[in-house]
Order: C-alpha cells, then structure tokens, then sequence
C-alpha cells in the first residue's frame, strides 16, 4: 500500500468543510419487491442489513448529487470557497462518457478556471478522491474539492439476486486546505489488485463490448457480483490489511481509534470488521441500514452525517476505511479538530 504522510514533507493537511445529499426519493424493501426483486423484504434485511435506499429522479444524474453536495460544502468555507485551487470527482457512473463529470461539477457550481477531473476507484472512490486532493494541498494548493457521487440505481437489475437489494444514491464532498503539520490528515494509504477486476462489475457499455440492442436486452449494462462469498472475504480482508498497514505507519493500533467510518456496503461486513478489529459496534458508523451502499461516496456521506450529529468531537482520531470492485482498497486517519466541527454545522441537513 502507497502511504500518504504530510508532515513527512513539512506540512499538514486539514478537512474544512464537508458535504453530503442523498435523493428526495426512498426506496423501501417493499418496493424491490413489488418491482419484481427475487428476495423478499425481510430477506434483504437479513442478508445485507439494509431496509431503506436512495434513487434518484428521472432528471436527475450523478453530477446532480455532486453539485448539491459540493455547495454545501463551499457555503460553509468562507473565504477558502473563492480559492478553490482544484475539483477532484470520483464516480463509477460518469453524466456521459465524455465529458467529465467534473466539469458539469465545475460549471454547476460555477467555479472559476481551473483543473477539474473524474477519477475511479469504484466503493474506495472518496478515500482515493482525499488522496489526490491532500497531495495537491502539500504541494502548494490552497484549496481542493474532493467529490465522491454515484447513481448505482441506473445500473441495477432489481431481479438479479445478488445485487437487487445493495445499491443507493448520494454525494458526499469535503474541501481540504493546508494545516499545520500532524494536524488533521495524519496518514492516507491506497492499494489495489487488478486482478479481482471482474469480481463485481457492469460487462457492456464500455470500450470491450459497445453498446448494443443485444447488451440492453439481456441487461448487460448491469451491476454484476461474479462471487458473493468470496467478495465478502476479500472486502473484509482488504479492509483490514489496509487498516493494519496505515495504523502501523504511524505506530498506533485500533485501539487507539475513537471511530471507524468504514464503507457500507453490507451489515455483516461491517459486523466482522468490527470483531476482527476488537472494537465495539458502537465506535462503528452505520448508516447502511437507511442508505444502502452508495459506492464510492458511502464514506464521505457517513461521515457528514456523524459530524451533523455531533458524534465526533474534537481531538477524536477516525479511521476511514474502504474497499472497492477492482479490488481496491483505502484507508485514512483524521483527526477532528474544533473549526471542522463548527463550519459542518453552519450548513442544512441532507
């Protein structure tokens, strides 16, 4: 795994301000199955955790979440909002292929001239966007919007059985500025193997197999999970291997973590992790049960929400965690500093 440490360069890097939205419309159970899902509703509670999710609008699309939720984070950045220096966006489910969702990001939140682009890293994409984000701040960017939104929905078979029941919609942004060194970011690590690439992923509509009547008629532009218990040991595994790894560089272990805001991509996972970790279910951040798993931006939307409840507090060290289709795999360690807490709450709920 690549460690990301910036007081190793003579600087830090701190959270400013962060974001979230999640779409007007919920999805219960109920309404997979009356939408022809194979599991019923007590079913999908009992593998995966989740009741409710989030689906967009009809006239609404990824750059949509990233726009509602990279403005509240901006409205509460003060001056920082007009020196924004870079957009970093991370998406699985790009507005087009081309252009980048980026720049409709850019455009709709009316940002000045300045670099924009997507990046993907499938359920790790906010903790592989707060990478990219922090490295521009320590080489000199005095702002930058890290955005991570996915609309999964629109690449759902609802009567696939593996995956009817897991995927949601949402945003979640945070604006990174410069600090003083071993304050906020402490340490950010990434990590990938290419070769479980195929264990969860969409087979057309990409540059392999075009778009076709053939791929719409046999729904081939849809989410598929090749092996489900094997993508549960990997995602578990891979969590923890990058927890472990990013703990030990800055010689702390997880009992030195006053929260974990791991990716929600299923109860049970979340459960093992916790077990596997030592660490009580109550210093884990769940929300998966109302959202579901928004791929790339569950970790930034757990965490906005956590901090608009005033569950974090000052000086706790959190520990971000991901996993990802790929595989790939994220971890970060914060801590909560006394300006983060008070501009979070200058802006309204999601």
């Amino acid at each position: 795994m690549k460690i990301f440490k910036p007081a190793e360069f003579g600087c830090g890097v701190r959270i400013v301000t962060t974001g979230a939205y999640l779409p007007e419309r919920v999805v219960s159970n109920a309404d997979l199955v009356a939408m022809g899902a194979p599991l019923d509703a007590e079913e999908m509670v009992r593998l995966s955790g989740i009741k409710f999710r989030r689906w967009v609008a009809e006239n609404q699309a990824t750059s949509d979440l990233a726009i509602a939720a990279g403005r509240q984070a901006l409205a509460c950045a003060g001056d920082l909002a007009v020196s924004l220096d870079r957009l970093v966006v991370a998406t699985v489910s790009s507005d087009y292929s081309s252009p980048s969702t980026a720049c409709l990001v850019h455009a709709g939140l009316g940002l000045p001239r300045l670099p924009v682009f997507d990046l993907t890293a499938s359920c790790a994409g906010f903790l592989y966007a707060l990478d990219a984000a922090a490295r521009a701040v320590a080489t000199g960017d005095r702002a930058v919007l890290a955005v991570a939104a996915d609309v999964r929905s629109r690449y759902l078979d609802v009567t696939d059985r593996a995956t009817c029941a897991l995927f949601g919609d949402g945003a979640g942004a945070a604006l990174l500025a410069p600090a003083p060194p071993n304050q906020g970011l402490l340490a950010i690590g990434l990590s990938a193997d290419g070769t479980g690439a195929h264990s969860i992923y969409v087979p057309a509509g990409g540059s392999r197999e075009a778009a076709s009547p053939e791929t719409v008629a046999t729904r081939r532009h849809c989410i598929r999970m090749q092996d489900g218990p094997q993508i549960y040991l990997s995602a578990v595994e891979g969590m923890l291997l990058a927890a472990r790894e990013l703990l030990d560089s800055v010689s702390l272990t997880f009992k030195d973590i006053d929260w974990l805001i791991p990716h929600q991509a299923n109860m049970h996972i979340l459960k093992r992790i916790a077990w596997k970790a030592g660490l009580p279910l109550e210093k884990v951040i769940c929300n998966i049960e109302t959202v579901g798993n928004i791929s790339g931006a569950t970790v930034a939307v757990a965490m906005d929400e956590a901090l608009r409840a005033k569950r974090l507090k000052a000086g706790d060290r959190v520990l971000l965690l991901a996993a990802g289709a790929g595989y790939t795999a994220g971890a970060a360690l914060y801590v909560v500093d006394e300006d983060l807490l008070a501009n979070v709450g200058c802006g309204a709920n999601i």
